[in-house]
């Protein structure tokens, strides 16, 4: 009778026998090509042939499904990220100025400082790497209480933003100050803030845009006051405002999900 026998190289090939010596390597043969997946004598590592060369692993399910979930994950969050800077080096003294970043994309309005606009000595802290110390914005003196400067960041799609700056004042300086933005409709405070009357220091505030972006340009105001002598004085350098990072779409985590679903049942 004709019957399937396993050859050498692990193929098929037709065969008579006769007897029941033929039925036994036909069943041999069966069992060998059921079991040779199987073999122990396979290497582990890649996927080898049975001629010991290695071939590529192609891609599982599985492995794709984390694969597109992580890609999405790492493209979604977003990195903190320079909007605009001003090292105010550019400055003299004189009617107040209207001064472009020097750096990104902005402008810095000074004009509304009469009185108590002129410039000092500025500072190397909080500036970008290679930037020299040269000149800082002050406000000097107690007719120049509660005025203000502006600065126009245009179109900004961050919801969440840091704004820093080097600040230092003297004695009787501007003691009570506070940061605004511009909601569309007025002047929203987010933060208040002193100074060190010995030495410059750096300081950071946040502001979280809840709520539907604001149309048109991002609008944030500095607004001094506190004073107590004609002398008196605040000095500002380095301002930066930078986008901070949010965390990763839930659509990215939600394929995260995905795909250790996918790993358990594969494993079961």
């Amino acid at each position: 009778m004709s019957l399937l026998a396993v050859t050498s190289n692990g193929g098929l090939a037709s065969r008579s026998d006769a007897g029941t010596g033929g039925h036994a390597s036909a069943k041999e043969g069966r069992r060998r090509l059921r079991g040779r997946d199987r073999s122990p004598s396979l290497p582990a590592g890649p996927e080898t042939s049975r001629a010991g060369v290695a071939r590529p692993i192609s891609a599982t399910p599985r492995a794709a499904v984390f694969g597109a979930a992580l890609s999405a994950l790492v493209a979604g969050a977003a990195h903190a990220s320079l909007i605009a800077s001003w090292n105010l080096n550019g400055i003299v003294a004189g009617d107040p100025p209207m001064v472009a970043a020097s750096t990104g994309s902005g402008m810095l309005d000074c004009t509304a400082l009469t009185p108590g606009y002129t410039v000092m000595q500025g500072t190397t802290l909080g500036a970008l790497p290679g930037e020299a110390a040269g000149n800082a914005l002050a406000i000097v003196g107690t007719d120049a209480n509660k005025s203000a400067f502006y600065f126009d960041l245009g179109p900004v799609g961050a919801r969440e933003l840091t704004v820093s700056f080097a600040v230092r004042r003297s004695t009787t300086g501007f003691a009570s100050n506070r940061l605004d933005y511009w909601s569309g409709f007025s002047w929203i405070s987010f933060a208040s803030f002193g100074a060190s009357t010995t030495a410059w220091e750096l300081q950071s505030h946040t502001l979280n845009l809840s709520g539907p972006p604001t149309p048109g340009t991002l609008a944030l105001r500095v607004v001094v006051d506190g004073a107590t002598g004609s002398t008196g004085s605040i000095r500002f350098d380095n301002f930066a405002v930078t986008s901070t990072p949010v965390p990763a779409p839930a659509g990215a985590l939600a394929l995260l999900g995905v795909a250790g679903c996918v790993a358990r049942r594969r494993r079961r």
